[in-house]
């Protein structure tokens, strides 16, 4: 039974992430709605700011106020109107972080919500996919044919990931038949995820997939399931299928690209000659309205020269948030290497390293597509890491008493 905070967590997610970016929500009453809310969700974290210390609360901390302060940023390196700094708030929903560390929301149910829109994220994408004559969701002015297939980039990937993760830690820690139906939702999501021919993304969930299970098997069945993957991986790329002939195309061209890698040339200039002003190489320029000077120009480099900073990531996240931002990132990654967690509970850990290895090459690390569900990762690590945090003291105090 869903309790008042279970619901509030369940139309967080789906406000935060705009219905998928819905064509139909970027505008008017329903985009008004989801700002409302996430507006709210803020206003009501932001009294638990300084409740909690340890794990990771610091980098958090620091990406808050980093967020924060790139409004005036924008504003002092760039001249935008503050009254823009609406334009901020759906990244600001990192503050909820510690709401849900006040409200002690049980995982589990955490788990099941996601699930739920990791369904219907899988659903709406069939839909979009079957229905690419008119944009339904997403940013584009319409779909065209990439990489062997018309190619449907869906929003809100955050929770289809964290979704098909936790259904693969089912799948090995399930002692009764509902692993197999785990097992299907898990191998239903790889299909979902090649239709989107990211060649990163696919490559990525296949190495989680392997990673996971081959450390919870005997060695035999090991080298069976890397026989298995090895076979499928070299059938995939030589059967004369649209889709992996588009996929290696793709790579022979970024490949012989070298030096002069879309990518690199877009890193190399926002680095160096993009930020105006000595502050704001510091604490970056904030974000930009696309109606702004500020947001013409980024719009204009875009258009003209290819120069997305959705496509660079950190650096991407380091022009408008500054260095600090960089930090506290740097410090979440390391922290989920070295705080421990239950097998249980590994699928936190494969979505913080999804984001890692996707950094310099994507915008999952600041997206909104991403935002709300790494905020609830690591509220779950966080909640776990205070739990064993607990049980250790306790389990302390024992061993005094007992010497």
């Amino acid at each position: 039974m869903f309790d008042k905070k279970t619901i509030f967590i369940f139309f967080l997610i789906i406000f935060s992430l705009k219905f998928f970016d819905a064509v139909v929500a970027n505008s008017g009453v329903l985009k008004n709605l989801c700002y409302a809310f996430m507006g709210i969700a803020i206003m009501i974290s932001i009294p638990h700011f300084f409740k909690s210390k340890g794990g990771f609360i610091l980098p958090i901390q620091i990406l808050c106020v980093s967020i924060l302060f790139s409004i005036f940023m924008a504003r002092f390196s760039w001249g935008q109107e503050l009254s823009y700094a609406a334009t901020t708030i759906p990244y600001l929903i990192w503050f909820t972080f510690f709401y849900l560390l006040y409200a002690k929301i049980p995982i589990s149910k955490i788990e099941n919500i996601i699930l739920i829109y990791g369904l219907i994220y899988m659903l709406l994408f069939l839909f979009q996919f079957t229905h690419t004559t008119v944009v339904y969701f997403g940013q584009h002015a319409e779909f065209v044919e990439d990489r062997g297939v018309v190619r449907v980039g869906f929003p809100g990937a955050g929770v289809f990931f964290l979704s098909c993760f936790i259904a693969v830690n089912k799948v090995t820690n399930l002692k009764t038949n509902m692993k197999y139906l785990w097992l299907a939702y898990a191998i239903t999501g790889l299909v979902i995820n090649i239709l989107q021919v990211t060649r990163q993304a696919i490559f990525l969930m296949l190495i989680v997939y392997l990673f996971h299970f081959l450390s919870s098997i005997k060695l035999v069945y090991k080298v069976v399931t890397v026989a298995i993957f090895a076979i499928a991986a070299y059938a995939f790329f030589n059967i004369e299928t649209p889709i992996s002939k588009g996929l290696v195309e793709q790579q022979k061209q970024d490949v012989s690209a070298g030096g002069d890698y879309i990518r690199i040339r877009a890193a190399d200039y926002f680095l160096t000659q993009f930020t105006p002003t000595d502050l704001g190489k510091v604490f970056g320029n904030g974000l930009y309205n696309n109606n702004s000077s500020y947001g013409k120009t980024v719009l204009a480099l875009s258009d003209n020269y290819g120069f997305f900073l959705s496509d660079i990531g950190l650096v991407e996240l380091y022009i408008l948030f500054g260095i600090f931002a960089v930090i506290a990132y740097i410090m979440i990654f390391y922290k989920s290497f070295t705080i421990p967690l239950p097998k249980d509970y590994y699928y936190l850990k494969y979505y913080l390293w999804l984001l890692l290895v996707t950094c310099l090459t994507s915008d999952s690390i600041i997206s909104t597509n991403f935002l709300i569900t790494t905020v609830i990762v690591l509220y779950c690590y966080q909640y776990l890491y205070e739990i064993g945090k607990i049980s250790r003291s306790h389990v302390a105090q024992i061993s005094a008493i007992n010497q």
